[in-house]
């Protein structure tokens, strides 16, 4: 068969409007993609911060309803409780969430004692652990403070013991190491269960992706737990055998250059303790 180079001209026309066509196709997708994205972002950030103002007001109202001597009605407080302090923790990954994916997240500075703040994780988390008897051990070898993000260090531990919480055994440990080295510190929470039944690692980081029992949450933790360790200029891992998990965060070590001192996951807002007025 002889071809003709009129032919071959119309076959190359012919597949030149094809990827022409496709290129456009792609780009449509591309743009409604970005689209689709920001339409998320935005909703996320109008549905946390919708939420958050009540929510918050809920939490300091309730603890002053506490009943006392009605075992009934301290039952159903604590239940109620436990509720808006789960929704509080969901609100907070959700507030989290959509700063991280709008880029308009905004970072402190203040000196940090690492402890306050793993204790205050653990307060807000009492009714879980209560509810699965794990008892958490706590092995801390920093000996000063450090200069990092309060609240931001707050919800990544948070997170990492709501995780230990809910994949780690009933009646288990959860130990948290925190420890010096080099210029990093490292807060690594390791808890007794399998790891995560995934294929590839960055599985384990996917937004609103469910653990493998089908359990309720959003699938924001560990994402949000790895999104602020880099925005801090840290990074997190995990390593797993066949009895436990370990999510460790390295973040840099810094001891000094902040003129403000927290207090648990709160920053004072003045410059030294010698400038606050005594109420």
């Amino acid at each position: 068969m002889n071809i003709t180079p009129l032919y071959v001209e119309k076959k190359c026309e012919d597949s030149c409007e094809e990827i022409a066509f496709l290129s456009r196709k792609i780009l449509d997708l591309n743009k409604q993609l970005i689209e689709s994205e920001k339409a998320k972002s935005k909703f996320l950030s109008l549905v946390a911060n919708e939420l958050n103002n009540p929510i918050t007001a809920l939490l300091g109202m309730i603890p002053h309803l506490a009943p006392k001597g009605d075992e009934k009605r301290e039952g159903i407080f604590a239940l109620v409780y436990e509720e808006a302090l789960i929704l509080d923790f969901r609100i907070q990954n959700l507030v989290a969430a959509a700063e991280i994916e709008s880029g308009e997240i905004n970072l402190s500075h203040a000196l940090v004692d690492i402890i306050e703040v793993v204790n205050e994780a653990i307060n807000a988390l009492k009714y879980p652990i209560k509810a699965k008897n794990v008892r958490i051990e706590i092995e801390n070898r920093l000996e000063h403070k450090i200069v990092s993000d309060p609240q931001k260090l707050y919800l990544i531990i948070k997170n990492l013991l709501a995780n230990g919480c809910c994949y780690g055994i009933a009646g288990g440990i959860i130990n948290v190491d925190i420890r010096e080295n080099g210029s990093a510190v490292i807060i690594a929470i390791k808890n007794q269960g399998h790891g995560p039944d995934v294929e590839y690692k960055p599985q384990v980081f996917t937004r609103f992706a469910h653990g493998p029992d089908g359990g309720h949450g959003l699938g924001l933790g560990l994402s949000i737990v790895r999104d602020l360790s880099e925005l801090l200029g840290g990074s997190m891992d995990y390593v797993a055998d066949d009895s436990s998990v370990t999510f460790a965060v390295t973040l840099p070590l810094e001891t000094t250059s902040s003129d403000s001192e927290a207090c648990g996951s709160n920053e004072f807002l003045f410059e030294s303790f010698d400038d606050a007025i005594e109420l």
